[in-house]
């Protein structure tokens, strides 16, 4: 039987639905009208169902994804909900910054979002939260959102870990408290080492404002690691210059932990240039030089194969994978 495991495990709640994932991949997935308010799992659990239906024909929903595999289910057809992991991306149009490999933000007509806390105490309601439950904050940018603060304490009140993907204009006391604590993790996209290319590559001038925000929230962590730096490398940010002067910076703020990504519209045309996968690969190596811990963040196998093979080229030996 064709099958997906996040159908039962996973909940992303987008601007006028929930779905499975985050549709990484450009590909048609399931899709529950969804636009605020308490969710209706006996609904939701019947759409599943029919959803499951689907994916034994060869129609075009879910086709080509990596994680639609064969299993045998034997006769239990039954569909048994209970999410792992709640991703937060109703708010997916609505950003105060204006990176340029991003076009979300160039479609805030599509819609604002809606409150997100009483979809959540639904599912806590509903008993179809895990105990070891994860939440992932994307967008969009949650620091913005009117219940973004009440939400993400509720989370932390109810013991639950969260991991907050921020552009970190705006600096939270709620991401500060769950650093403190210890129940999660933020991450910032900074692409850069310098007002000029940050600029270049945010289209905001808040190089610096966003640099002491990552200092004062690496400070707050009760453990180092908590603070996630990423850097998508791509044509604007690539030079080896630049990269080595962030790795720089992130010894100089308290970070010791730097995910490396590329341009998601490029990956999805087959367009990564060859100098950012260098790049990609000198920031792993030079990373490790300085003792900083790195993570992929979304490369697919292929370009992580060349990453590799690049590394091993002009810098030595492979860098050991977190």
């Amino acid at each position: 039987m064709r099958i997906c495991a996040k159908l039962f495990n996973d909940i992303n709640f987008e601007p006028d639905a929930v779905q499975p994932c985050c549709n990484v991949h450009w590909i048609r997935v399931p899709r529950f009208p969804f636009n605020g308010g308490p969710l209706d799992m006996q609904a939701y659990a019947e759409h599943i169902g029919s959803v499951m239906d689907e994916l034994q024909h060869s129609g075009p929903l879910c086709q080509g994804c990596p994680d639609l595999q064969e299993h045998d289910l034997g006769q239990n057809r039954n569909v048994c909900i209970l999410f792992r992991t709640v991703s937060i991306n109703m708010h997916r149009y609505q950003c105060n910054c204006r990176c340029v490999y991003c076009d979300l933000w160039q479609h805030a007509e599509k819609g604002s979002g809606y409150p997100i806390l009483p979809a959540l105490q639904s599912l806590a309601e509903q008993h179809v939260l895990d105990k070891q439950c994860y939440f992932s904050w994307g967008g969009g940018e949650p620091t913005i959102l009117k219940d973004f603060e009440a939400a993400s304490s509720w989370i932390l009140q109810q013991g639950y870990p969260q991991y907050v993907h921020t552009n970190a204009l705006r600096y939270s006391p709620a991401v500060e408290s769950l650093l403190r604590q210890g129940r999660g993790a933020v991450n910032v996209s900074l692409d850069s080492a310098s007002p000029g290319v940050y600029r270049a590559v945010k289209g905001v001038d808040a190089f610096t404002r966003v640099v002491e925000h990552v200092r004062r929230y690496a400070a707050a962590a009760c453990t180092p690691g908590l603070v996630h730096v990423k850097y998508i490398v791509f044509a604007k940010n690539n030079s080896v210059k630049e990269i080595a002067h962030f790795l720089d910076l992130c010894c100089s703020l308290g970070v010791d932990v730097v995910q490396y990504s590329l341009n998601f519209a490029e990956l999805n045309t087959g367009s990564a240039q060859a100098t950012s996968l260098l790049g990609a690969a000198f920031l792993r190596h030079h990373a490790a030089e300085l003792g900083l811990r790195t993570e992929p963040f979304f490369i697919p196998p292929a370009e992580m194969e060349a990453i590799d093979k690049l590394e091993q080229e002009h810098f030595g030996a492979v860098a050991a994978q977190a």
